[in-house]
């Protein structure tokens, strides 16, 4: 067994070497890439955070988690093809299987999408007071799913990002 593991890396060592290298570069990139989303939104002040910096890392956590699954996907099929294992099938299955999980969670993505440009856009912020359909009140969160409001009356009104059409921010 030991001689079979030993011939197989013998064979396959420069594969392994570059797969470990891609590893780790992805990842090295991806922090790269959040780290400078951080700078480039940075005010300098450390006595508080900001609403930019708040909205960074959010949008950093966004990055690292489909960086992540896009690195160990790219890491699996490369590992698989050094086995020997053909990957279109499963390469196929994957692409039929996320069409069907699309459309059985669009509202979901829907959802995200549309918390993503909320964000991105800075329409609002937490702390914002702002109207949304018949809604009123100021933001207490947002994520990337949906946005809290707590109006004037202590009552808390939760508003998924995709049913979001029109919004009156009267903080701005």
């Amino acid at each position: 067994m030991q001689e079979l593991i030993i011939s197989f890396i013998k064979q396959n060592a420069i594969d392994i070497i570059w797969i470990i290298i891609l590893f780790f570069f992805g990842k090295l990139i991806l922090k790269l890439i959040v780290k400078r989303l951080a700078q480039v939104v940075d005010d300098g002040d450390d006595s508080h955070i900001s609403q930019k910096e708040k909205r960074a890392e959010t949008l950093g956590r966004v990055i690292i988690s489909i960086g992540n699954i896009v690195i160990y996907a790219i890491i699996l099929f490369m590992v698989l093809n050094l086995f020997g294992i053909d990957i279109r099938p499963i390469l196929a299955a994957a692409g039929i299987i996320g069409l069907a999980v699309g459309f059985g969670a669009q509202s979901l993505v829907k959802d995200f999408v549309s918390g993503l440009f909320i964000l991105v856009e800075n329409q609002y912020g937490i702390g914002d007071k702002v109207k949304i359909g018949s809604a009123e009140g100021k933001v207490i969160r947002i994520s990337m799913r949906s946005t809290v409001l707590k109006d004037e009356e202590g009552k808390i009104y939760y508003i998924s990002n995709g049913l979001i059409k029109d919004v009156i921010n009267m903080s701005q």
